[in-house]
């Protein structure tokens, strides 16, 4: 079983798959909808290598929580103002909070 959920995770799975991933989204979560990161402003923000921001930038990109900097140079990215997934990951980690805050 645990091969099938690696070879077809769910979208949960490629979220956390990945420690640096949620590194990732926890500093983009704390920062405020607009910000502007280069990839090593990104990869320090969050306490990871900038071969991590490198590797998952993709993957950021099509979740739609970052969106490059037209013109600029060296290229910026911008925390999306309206992330459906920041949001949720806001509503979760408000749930969490609550629940263990109990």
């Amino acid at each position: 079983m645990d091969e099938l959920r690696d070879e077809y995770p769910s979208g949960w799975r490629i979220i956390v798959q990945n420690e640096s991933v949620g590194y990732i989204l926890d500093a983009l979560m704390d920062a405020l909808p607009g910000r502007e990161f280069t990839k090593s402003e990104l990869a320090t923000e969050a306490g990871v290598s900038r071969q991590s921001v490198y590797t998952h930038l993709e993957l950021l990109r099509a979740l739609e929580v970052l969106e490059p900097v037209a013109d600029s140079s060296p290229q910026r990215y911008r925390v999306a103002a309206d992330s459906e997934l920041l949001d949720l990951l806001h509503q979760v980690n408000g749930f969490v909070n609550g629940q263990l805050s109990q």
